[in-house]
């Protein structure tokens, strides 16, 4: 018997080791094209001129600066004559632009978005910056400035790509947008104005790409070098009120439970009680990048029936991991008493929730309230921003699978793979019109350009910038086949 278990015990670590080698494959080599000749100083005086007009986005929705706006329309105009005088130009929701390239064939047209507006400045960051956030300078292999990765690098890719195409006598075979929405760090009510034109005009969209995935460079842990990340869903969002009402009174005759207290203890159950965890989106891009990742996580990954529970120990003590595997809970605001010895009449705290795709708005209500388990406790919503996660696209598609041939085209050296958006874009307002959205910009981000997006000294390299116009370049030459 002794015998027999040891046979089994053996055939089975000899299964696990096997499914762990043979798990991922390396994506098919692509061969680098001859480089697009393509002077940098046009793209980068471009770029320049953009961070130089300060469209911060803030509030209500509306422009911090609405002269800032309407600048930006013109420099555009003026930069790209031939975009704007040979496409159709429309102007939505006061300051979002929608312009239409009409192609030659009668497939159904594709989309490239990108935002105007840029969040702003931390107050009292101004002088940690290497240079003035709004001086769009370039030095050091470096463009350097506010919006200069979210997101006016993807909008003058885009531009610099269409008006090259316009140039060169380029007609695609199908019809391409573009929509530059003016509000999409504060919620996107111009992206939703768009959808909404083009779904009374039946507009239907078989591929759209946003910004949302970038090329990393030495983020994932285990991976040395540049992968590329195509996001083909993207997160809800949510955030609640959870409330709790008291007595008020002296501070110095509390009763056992303050209405603050009711809710800090409503807090740590959610805290303490995580939504349940799905592996699959890791699984897959664990599985695109194949031989690159370390054997010891393809083990883990090719054996969830056996090490599942391992494996979401592993990335749940990693919050950029955790993210990518759950429904979040970020407690983030609380609100109680006037005085530090008045006790409080209610208690508010906010929870942040980034919704997993499987989940619901509806759900996670549901879930809160049962963790929780307390009639003291009010859930509510804290604001009417809130949407459900985005479809997932499929990465077997035409679209997926020429936007990875591009990215691999213009840098060999670039891996590329899926990675669910944990993140909101303007791409989510789309899903009624659109059969399959991605989420990438050709940027390159390692960890200082990670702590710079919308953080201090955002900056985006001369090479990845350039990079990100060739791919879009491709991408509009190739329209037919997304």
């Amino acid at each position: 018997m002794k015998k027999l278990l040891a046979i089994a015990f053996l055939a089975l670590i000899a299964f696990v080791l096997v499914r762990g080698l043979m798990f991922g494959v390396d994506a098919v080599e692509v061969q680098g094209i001859e480089p697009i000749a393509w002077e940098e100083d046009r793209p980068l005086e471009s770029l320049v001129g953009a961070i130089q007009i300060p469209t911060i986005s803030e509030g209500d929705g509306r422009p911090v600066n609405a002269q800032a706006f309407a600048d930006f329309r013109q420099y555009l105009a003026a930069r790209y004559p031939r975009v704007f005088n040979e496409l159709e130009v429309e102007i939505l929701a006061e300051d979002s632009l929608l312009l239409r390239w009409d192609g030659s064939g009668n497939q159904s047209p594709v989309m490239f978005l990108a935002h105007q507006d840029v969040v702003p400045v931390i107050p009292g960051s101004e002088s940690s910056w290497r240079y003035p956030p709004f001086a769009g300078v370039v030095s050091d292999g470096f463009i350097w400035g506010r919006g200069v990765l979210d997101d006016k690098g993807s909008l003058i890719s885009i531009l610099e790509s269409a008006e090259r195409l316009l140039f060169e006598g380029f007609v695609p075979k199908r019809t391409i947008y573009f929509a530059f929405g003016h509000d999409e760090e504060v919620g996107g009510e111009g992206a939703k104005a768009i959808a909404k034109a083009l779904a009374l005009r039946n507009v239907r969209l078989g591929f759209l790409l946003d910004e949302g995935g970038f090329v990393t460079k030495d983020l994932i842990p285990g991976i040395k070098g540049r992968v590329a990340l195509i996001g083909p869903a993207e997160k809800g969002y949510v955030s609640l009120n959870i409330s709790a009402k008291g007595d008020g009174g002296h501070a110095s005759m509390p009763p056992s439970h303050t209405a603050l207290g009711v809710v800090a203890r409503a807090i740590t159950r959610l805290e303490n009680n995580p939504f349940p965890a799905d592996l699959s989106f890791t699984r897959d891009t664990l599985e695109a990048l194949g031989s690159k990742v370390p054997f010891i996580q393809r083990l883990v990954f090719a054996n969830l029936w056996l090490l599942g529970p391992l494996a979401e120990s592993m990335m749940s003590s990693i919050p950029a991991a955790n993210a990518g595997i759950r429904t979040t809970t970020a407690a983030t605001m609380m609100s109680a008493s006037v005085k530090d010895n008045v006790l409080p009449l209610s208690a508010t705290a906010v929870v942040n929730f980034r919704i997993l795709p499987g989940d619901t708005v509806e759900s996670v209500i549901a879930y809160v309230n049962r963790v929780i388990d307390d009639p003291h406790v009010v859930v509510s919503p804290y604001s009417d921003f809130a949407n459900n996660p985005s479809k997932v696209a499929p990465v077997g598609s035409g679209g997926y699978q020429v936007l990875s041939e591009i990215i691999r085209e213009v840098r060999p050296d670039t891996a590329v793979a899926p990675r669910l958006v944990v993140g909101a874009t303007d791409a989510r307002h789309f899903e009624a019109i659109a059969d399959a959205s991605y989420r990438f910009l050709g940027l390159e981000v390692g960890p200082e350009e990670l702590a710079g997006m919308h953080g201090t000294n955002e900056r985006v390299s001369v090479e990845s910038f350039m990079d990100s116009v060739r791919i879009y370049y491709r991408l509009m030459q190739r329209s037919a086949e997304l």
